[in-house]
């Protein structure tokens, strides 16, 4: 760009001075050409490069999704009902996987389920059991009290003997042996209850799971779109170990159309601000300049990050200057197509000394056109 700024401007003084001749060239006309001239470029160069940014690293970010079958064992593969590259709907079946063990395990979980109800019922009734068996420990007892005491006023008058007293004794000690023996199986009664409650619950879960995992066998489309780089065939194992088996471009949602990301070094990203005009030239539109404005900056990069971890970082910056990207959005969006991955580059331009954006202008053209040969 300064080697034509210097052409430019030397042919300007060619034009005036030898071939118009509009003015005569004087020794201090000439040195303050040569020296106010230079100062100039070098002065619209630095105001266009700091307030006018310009980056030749632009590119159109596609939203990608690995689909992975849910399943927490793995399964063969029966059918593949997707071909590659081909519109999908949100929901529409991708493939599935043989249902056979799955439903196999719903039918067990649903037999265990019934087991642990049957067990509730069971705990249940045993408690009122233990409760009438209890009842009847508590009437022995105090007919074993009644009994004793009966006994003692007759063995004073004569009409018992000491034996007869000692053994309404240890009727009455056996009473209260039964009674404490009625409690504590009343209280393992409850414990059961609770028991065979805490099994029901882990039965329904174990249902639940298994009857997700049976639905899991049919994987869907998480979204309008295609699949591409087909690699899945059927008898192919898939599960918890295998990891993504599909790879799955969505597409755009109406806020994301024509939306290019540009990436810009740190001195000029912080003049960038939502709503400024914008130029975009991609690759597969040499020739051409888009225009279109500023959505947001991203303020923050991965040299920004620290990750978390028992070991204390050894060095927090590599030496490499930042990169901040911008997200721009095109005006004219159905005469420009963008293509997942396309590149190009970008221009913004602020309010500050506008007339520095013409050099930017030029390059981004002249770059634009480049994109015929290269």
């Amino acid at each position: 760009m300064s080697w034509i700024l210097a052409a430019v401007y030397c042919g300007v003084i060619w034009l005036v001075f030898a071939k118009l001749r509009l003015l005569r060239l004087t020794l201090p006309l000439t040195i303050v050409l040569a020296s106010v001239g230079p100062m100039l470029i070098v002065v619209l160069l630095f105001c266009a490069q700091y307030f006018h940014p310009y980056t030749p690293l632009a590119v159109v970010v596609a939203q990608i999704d690995p689909i992975a079958p849910q399943l927490s064992r793995s399964g063969r593969v029966n059918e593949v009902l997707v071909d590659p590259n081909q519109a999908v709907r949100k929901g529409q079946p991708l493939f599935n996987v043989d249902p056979l063990p799955y439903e196999n395990a719903v039918a067990i979980a649903e037999a265990k389920l019934e087991q642990a109800k049957q067990n509730v019922t069971l705990s249940e009734s045993t408690i009122e059991l233990r409760k009438a068996s209890l009842e009847r420990s508590e009437a022995d007892l105090q007919y074993a009290k009644n009994d004793r005491e009966r006994y003692e006023k007759l063995v004073e008058s004569g009409g018992a003997s000491q034996d007869e007293v000692e053994q309404s004794r240890t009727r009455l000690k056996q009473a209260a042996a039964a009674l404490v023996q009625a409690n504590e199986l009343l209280g393992q009664a409850n414990v059961s209850v609770g028991v065979a409650k805490a099994q029901l619950a882990q039965s329904e879960t174990s249902l639940s799971d298994a009857r997700y995992d049976l639905r899991q066998t049919t994987t869907v489309a998480p979204a309008d779109g295609y699949v591409t780089n087909l690699q899945l065939h059927p008898g192919m194992l898939v599960g918890p170990s295998s990891g993504p088996v599909l790879t799955f471009v969505r597409d755009p949602k109406e806020d994301e159309r024509g939306v290019v990301v540009a990436t810009f070094p740190e001195k000029n990203v912080l003049r960038i601000q939502p709503g400024q005009y914008a130029e975009v030239a991609m690759d597969a539109y040499p020739g051409e300049v888009i225009t279109g404005k500023v959505l947001n900056v991203i303020k923050v990069t991965g040299q920004g990050q620290l990750m978390a971890g028992g070991i204390l970082p050894a060095s927090v910056v590599n030496g490499q200057p930042s990169l901040f990207a911008v997200r721009i959005l095109i005006d004219d969006q159905g005469a420009y197509p963008l293509l997942g991955g396309a590149q190009g580059q970008a221009a913004v331009y602020t309010s500050d000394i506008q007339i520095a954006g013409i050099p930017v202008m030029f390059l981004i053209r002249a770059k634009s056109w480049m994109n015929y040969l290269f």
